[in-house]
């Protein structure tokens, strides 16, 4: 049988996927483990053939980094990002990770197992989009690209300046974007749009959370 390593710090998830698992009878549970940051030890120490993993995870490496060094020692382990976190980046840093499909939690069984065996038939997959996040007034899908950028610094606690010299763009430019998602959003200033944004997991701030500044108007 496929052997499988299951990295998720959250119990629940991770007692779901090991019995989804072993009733399957076509994957056996290699090991299961809290941190991506020793998915790459265990990767090096058994033989693996599937990597199940979570984005954030216990430890200081994410999932999509772990599975960025993984892919780069041993190309033939197929590896699936499981999460729960819509954040709106992890997609396409998944892609570019070398990640075989990824998917979010609230999957069925029957789904699950069918995700890991089209992905160890060599299929990838992945979400068409992010799913949408209801943001005070407006979708998530109402926000351009340039805006979402904008809201993923000020998620990280940057001044208008601060943001301004990040993008290369005018501070104006910054508080243009800032009002016009305050407008459709209707929250009344930058922290509570960013704590908003932030517990709905639409993004997930760069700086450990207890570090993230939030400045009021």
């Amino acid at each position: 049988m496929k052997q499988v390593l299951i990295v998720e710090d959250q119990r629940m998830p991770r007692e779901n996927m090991e019995r989804t698992l072993s009733d399957s009878g076509r994957y056996e549970l290699a090991a299961s483990i809290s941190g991506a940051d020793v998915a790459f030890i265990k990767c090096c120490q058994q033989h693996i053939d599937l990597v199940l993993m979570d984005v954030c995870t216990s430890g200081n490496k994410d999932g999509i980094d772990a599975a960025a060094e993984i892919k780069a020692k041993f190309p033939k382990i197929k590896i699936i990002i499981v999460t729960s976190m819509v954040e709106v980046s992890y997609i396409e840093r998944a892609r570019a990770a070398g990640v075989d499909s990824f998917w979010y939690k609230d999957i069925s069984p029957e789904t699950l197992i069918d995700v890991i065996d089209r992905t160890m038939n060599g299929e990838h997959l992945f979400p068409n989009e992010t799913p949408k996040v209801r943001l005070g007034l407006a979708e998530s899908t109402e926000l351009t690209a340039k805006e979402i950028e904008v809201l993923r610094l000020v998620c990280d606690g940057l001044e208008y300046d601060e943001i301004a010299a990040k993008l290369d763009i005018a501070e104006r430019t910054v508080k243009y974007h800032i009002s016009n998602i305050l407008s459709k959003t209707g929250y009344a200033n930058r922290t509570r749009l960013a704590i908003a944004v932030t517990n709905k997991k639409f993004i997930v701030p760069s700086l450990p959370e207890e570090k993230c500044v939030y400045t009021n108007e």
